[in-house]
């Protein structure tokens, strides 16, 4: 991958922040010892991120769990307006003149439809160590991010996942057709974990082509959050950096590096709601 100015700068930065919380590497051979610190950190963790540990047959991990309100100041106002759009019909666009697949989210029963995003250590055969839900619950918009504080953690993600995604009817995503679905599947086929996927996906990224290729740049998600939603990112992780980041948390064990890549998840899963809502406004 090629370095750039702002990549190094970035890196340089997370290592200075990682050295003034003196968190460099212990050296010690007594694995009880090393264990006994690694949970003291993941309390840490817990408290600095506002988990709650979930236990699985293959393990446990992080969950942490937020309303909208809590990371978003405009959340009361979206989230009336989407109930308004889904649950009372308020669609401002003609259902016939979308999209075949659109139209059976329209269809959909809104709280039964998840957003999902998922956070890798790279590409193909690389774990998954961040799989972000966000769901209508009555008039409540959560986010559910299942982490996985250090690389065994990822079978127990995959499981407490694939175990609840039966709640939902249908599952939007960005790319996630050609990435994050079947990236899911093969990681729990790795992991023997069986895998009943909601019939109906609904692919963000599609539609925006669809709609606006060459009419915007480019139409990656920030791109869409900047043209359609008018928000732009400040201090936001770059995609490209997230498993590097999650390597250094695994070593390092500083919460403060993987709650970038929380925030960053939460935020793309946030863009893919408004910019549904948006198309659907008219």
């Amino acid at each position: 991958m090629l370095i750039t100015d702002e990549i190094r700068r970035r890196l340089e930065a997370l290592n200075r922040d990682r050295l003034r919380r003196g968190l460099g590497s212990s050296g010690s051979s007594d694995s009880a010892s090393g264990l006994a610190s690694a949970g003291a950190v993941f309390s840490r963790c817990r408290e600095e991120i506002a988990g709650e540990v979930v236990k699985t047959e293959s393990g446990e991990f992080l969950l942490v769990r937020r309303e909208l309100a809590e990371i978003w100041r405009g959340a009361e106002r979206f989230v009336s307006h989407y109930c308004l759009v889904f649950k009372r019909g308020a669609i401002a666009v003609d259902p016939a003149s979308l999209h075949p697949d659109l139209q059976q989210v329209c269809q959909a029963d809104p709280c039964r439809l998840l957003y999902l995003d998922i956070e890798t250590c790279g590409l193909s055969s690389a774990p998954v160590f961040l799989i972000g839900m966000l769901y209508l619950e009555g008039e409540r918009m959560l986010i559910d991010q299942l982490l996985a504080r250090d690389y065994e953690e990822e079978a127990p993600i995959l499981e407490f996942f694939w175990a609840n995604i039966s709640r939902f009817d249908g599952i939007v995503t960005f790319n996630g057709k050609s990435f994050d679905l079947p990236f899911l599947k093969d990681r729990a086929s790795y992991h023997r974990i069986e895998v009943e996927a909601p019939q109906m996906h609904f692919d963000l990224l599609h539609e925006a082509r669809r709609r606006w290729r060459g009419v915007f740049p480019d139409c990656r998600l920030q791109t869409l959050e900047a043209r359609v939603c008018r928000r732009l990112r400040s201090g936001d992780i770059p995609g490209s950096l997230i498993p590097r980041a999650y390597h250094e948390f695994v070593r390092s064990k500083d919460p403060g590096l993987v709650r970038e890549i929380i925030e960053h998840n939460a935020l793309d899963l946030v863009t893919m709601s408004e910019v549904l809502v948006s198309i659907l406004s008219g």
